[in-house]
């Protein structure tokens, strides 16, 4: 298994989020969601459900992407102070 470190996971993450292709995917894929969400008929539980979930891992990724970017701020901020010190 691949071990990349904190500011590798950083670095990548910052290059996908100032990618225009994958900017550019990342929207039509929430596009398609959304015709997705509007085409449930009314009463369809399961299929809403399934639209939401879709959802909800569309999020995931954009939330995982920022995370790791945050973590590596956070860490570069930890060994500064620990320098001061």
């Amino acid at each position: 298994m691949n071990t990349a470190t904190v500011k590798d996971k950083a670095n990548a993450a910052k290059r996908l989020q100032e990618n225009d292709d994958f900017r550019l995917i990342m929207e039509c894929i929430e596009d398609d969601v959304f015709s997705a969400f509007q085409s449930v008929k009314i009463g369809d539980a399961e299929t809403l459900a399934n639209v939401h979930m879709m959802s909800h891992g569309v999020k995931c990724v954009n939330d995982r992407i920022s995370k790791y970017i945050e973590l590596a701020i956070f860490e570069a901020r930890k060994e500064e102070i620990s320098e001061d010190f």
